[in-house]
C-alpha cells in the first residue's frame, strides 16, 4: 500500500473515531431525562452549531475559557450540569483520549483539564495550533449530529 493510501486510511479512521465520539456525546444529551432536558437539548444544539465559528473568531483559549465559565451551575435554577458543562466534558474527554502532546497529563488533574492544558506553561504553540485543528474537526461532527438528533428551532 502506498504512503498516500495509508495516510488516507488513517485520516478516515480518525474521522470515524471523531464521529463515534460525537454520536455518543449527542446520545448522552438525548438520554438525559430531568425536567429541563428539552431546553438543554436546544441550547446544546445551538452551542454545537456555533462552536467552530467561536473557535475561529476568538481562538481556542478564549472559547474554551468561555465555555468553562458558563459550565458552572446556575444556583437559581438548581441545575448541576448545563449544556456548557456537557459540551466542555465532551471536548475534554476527546482530547484526553486522542490528542498527543508532551504535557498531556495536565488534562487529568481536574474537571476543566483541557483548559488547564491550554494555559499550561509547557503547552507549545505548535500543540496549541494542532489542538485547535482537532477541536474544529470534532466540532464538525458535533454540529452534524446535534442538528440531526437534538430538538431546536429550525433556521
Amino acid at each position: 500500500m502506498s504512503e498516500q493510501q495509508l495516510s488516507g486510511t488513517r485520516k478516515q479512521n480518525s474521522e470515524q473515531r471523531r464521529g463515534r465520539h460525537a454520536w455518543t456525546s449527542i446520545q448522552e444529551i438525548k438520554g438525559l431525562t430531568d425536567k429541563s432536558h428539552k431546553e438543554r437539548e436546544k441550547k446544546y444544539r445551538s452551542l454545537a452549531r456555533g462552536f467552530n465559528a467561536m473557535l475561529q473568531i476568538n481562538g481556542l483559549g478564549q472559547t474554551f475559557g468561555f465555555i468553562c465559565a458558563k459550565s458552572k451551575p446556575d444556583k437559581q435554577k438548581s441545575e448541576v450540569r448545563n449544556e456548557y458543562y456537557y459540551f466542555a466534558q465532551h471536548i475534554t474527554n476527546w482530547m484526553k483520549e486522542n490528542f498527543r502532546a508532551n504535557n498531556i497529563a495536565v488534562m487529568e488533574k481536574e474537571q476543566n483539564g483541557f483548559l488547564t492544558w491550554i494555559i499550561d506553561n509547557d503547552t507549545t504553540s505548535a500543540d496549541y495550533r494542532r489542538a485547535t485543528t482537532e477541536c474544529l474537526a470534532l466540532g464538525v461532527w458535533l454540529r452534524r449530529f446535534a442538528e440531526a438528533e437534538l430538538e431546536g428551532e429550525e433556521a
